[in-house]
């Protein structure tokens, strides 16, 4: 069990992530204790909003702060000089778990990523990397059919704005707002490109890691995913194919799923849009279907909720319980 009368701290509540991770903890464990603090170069106060009350975050000046941690929680990635000076506590204090909820990571090669659950006796430092939320719908529900003995697992990812944080999603609101308008939207600073009513593939560097989390995840599954970045505010669509060593009963398949917590199938006259995923804690999965040995489905996730700040609470869980 955890050390009583110590804090869970999270780092940059105010971000997008950090709101709904917050949020969640706040409500899952009351009785724990919480510490906020922001990494930002402003050393002034914020205020985060917290089970409906406004909550002083107090600057991160001295990373001695993060004493009586029982874990810390990283929502977003922080400035370099304050990157260096929380690794360096951390390395200092060994004992003090680390869950790096940034993308794509501030310790690679250091840290172990995780979908819903801190591994048994891996050893070495206590940190943990969240998988991508995009890959959060993929992942759980590869995570249901590894029974089924996969080979090879292949995706299709549409990411949302909300992807690449808040100021992500004001910037689409200009771009589209620019296109409406009939002028050219302003070179994108937060997005990877103009995305307002558009898709672009995304990057070889974004795509290579989303493979090498999966790799990790599910070292013994060929992966190959596409990752597509759209122009909507929220929710993921994911298509799925997976290929299993031999033949798979549709009903099998189906039992797997519907055992999976946080995975529901759609429902036969379920309509198909991201926005029915969003502010909602399952993953859709939808249009399942066999053939031979292989699966095929479509899968639709608020990825901030499920692969966000529901792992965030299902790996606090994890460490309360070892």
């Amino acid at each position: 069990m955890l050390p009583p009368r110590q804090a869970l701290t999270i780092l940059d509540p105010t971000s997008l992530l950090g709101r709904e991770v917050t949020e969640g903890v706040a409500q899952a464990f009351p009785e724990l204790g919480r510490q906020l603090f922001h990494t930002g170069a402003d050393p002034e106060h914020q205020v985060a909003e917290v089970s409906g009350e406004a909550t002083l975050v107090a600057p991160l000046l001295d990373p001695d702060e993060l004493e009586g941690s029982v874990a810390v929680v990283l929502t977003a990635t922080p400035p370099a000089e304050a990157t260096a000076r929380l690794l360096a506590w951390l390395r200092a204090n060994p004992s003090v778990p680390f869950l790096d909820c940034s993308q794509p990571g501030v310790a690679s090669g250091e840290s172990v990523c995780v979908l819903d659950a801190i591994p048994v006796g891996r050893p070495g430092l206590p940190w943990y990397h969240l998988v991508d939320p995009s890959l959060a719908a993929a992942a759980r529900w590869l995570k249901a059919l590894l029974p089924l003995a996969p080979e090879a697992f292949h995706a299709t990812m549409l990411c949302p704005a909300s992807s690449f944080g808040a100021e992500a999603i004001d910037e689409l609101v200009s771009q589209g707002t620019a296109r409406l308008s009939g002028g050219a939207p302003r070179r994108p600073v937060h997005l990877p490109t103009v995305l307002a009513f558009d898709l672009a593939l995304a990057g070889g560097e974004r795509r290579a890691s989303f493979e090498a989390q999966f790799a990790e995840l599910f070292p013994a599954v060929e992966a190959g995913l596409h990752v597509i970045d759209a122009g909507v505010f929220h929710g993921t669509l994911a298509t799925v194919l997976l290929r299993c060593a031999r033949n798979v009963p549709l009903e099998r398949a189906r039992a797997l799923l519907r055992a999976m917590p946080g995975l529901r199938l759609a429902r036969r006259a379920e309509g198909v849009a991201v926005t029915g995923a969003v502010e909602q804690d399952e993953v859709i999965c939808g249009d399942l279907r066999v053939h031979g040995p292989c699966v095929t489905a479509w899968l639709l996730a608020d990825g901030l909720r499920v692969g966000g700040a529901g792992a965030v609470v299902e790996l606090v869980s994890s460490l309360t319980a070892s």
